[in-house]
């Protein structure tokens, strides 16, 4: 890649991880005008309306992918392997990328201390606030950073398959989320901007992982 194409790649980065952050801003600020419950609502109830037993089970499963067990330990396990093949960039690459967002869910939710909908199906609500969605935001740094990793350096083919596969997790974690009834479906929007911002930042810092 020439300077030319290589600096608009760089901004292309830096313009995304902006747009991210900017639209959390007006998210946040919206919601606390009350500004998108008819919208929260009017969500909520059409993703219930599709509601099945076998599609219950479904979103079940998918939400534990998303959740803090889970995502801890598919990442420590992703690390092991990448420091054992020496990968150390990408190991540590993943490590900071869930710290990081484990420390945002946590500063963000009790900064915003939004309330929980009425779950749906009888779940166990979470103790934590609403707002953003802590399996959104896990999922796009856990699924989204191994798929930055596992299509550095393949073909075209194999990237566009690797990272069409992460974005049809971390929109099945997000939709779980809603379908169950334990977030509003701004909180998941929330998570994903949030992430979409750390990780691109984490993009621009650590800059092209090559063959680490």
């Amino acid at each position: 890649m020439g300077t030319v194409g290589r600096n608009r790649f760089e901004w292309t980065w830096i313009a995304t991880a902006v747009a991210a952050s900017l639209g959390f801003v007006w998210l946040a600020w919206a919601l606390s005008r009350g500004e998108l419950t008819v919208f929260d609502e009017t969500l909520r109830a059409r993703l219930h309306s599709f509601a099945t037993p076998s599609l219950t089970l479904l979103m079940q499963f998918a939400t534990l992918l998303g959740s803090q067990p889970a995502v801890l330990a598919i990442a420590a396990g992703s690390a092991f392997v990448f420091f054992r093949k020496g990968r150390r960039d990408a190991g540590t690459l993943l490590l900071i990328s869930i710290g990081g967002a484990e420390l945002l869910e946590n500063v963000l939710k009790v900064q915003f201390h939004r309330q929980r909908p009425e779950p749906f199906f009888d779940s166990v609500l979470p103790g934590s606030y609403s707002f953003p969605s802590g399996h959104a935001l896990l999922a796009v740094c856990l699924y989204g950073i191994l798929a930055w990793i596992l299509s550095a350096g393949r073909r075209d083919l194999a990237k566009w398959l690797i990272w069409i596969g992460a974005a049809a997790l971390v929109e099945v974690v997000g939709v779980s989320r809603v379908y169950l009834g334990v977030h509003h479906p701004t909180d998941v929007i929330g998570g994903y901007l949030v992430a979409i911002a750390w990780i691109t930042t984490l993009r621009r810092v650590r800059g092209r992982i090559g063959n680490a």
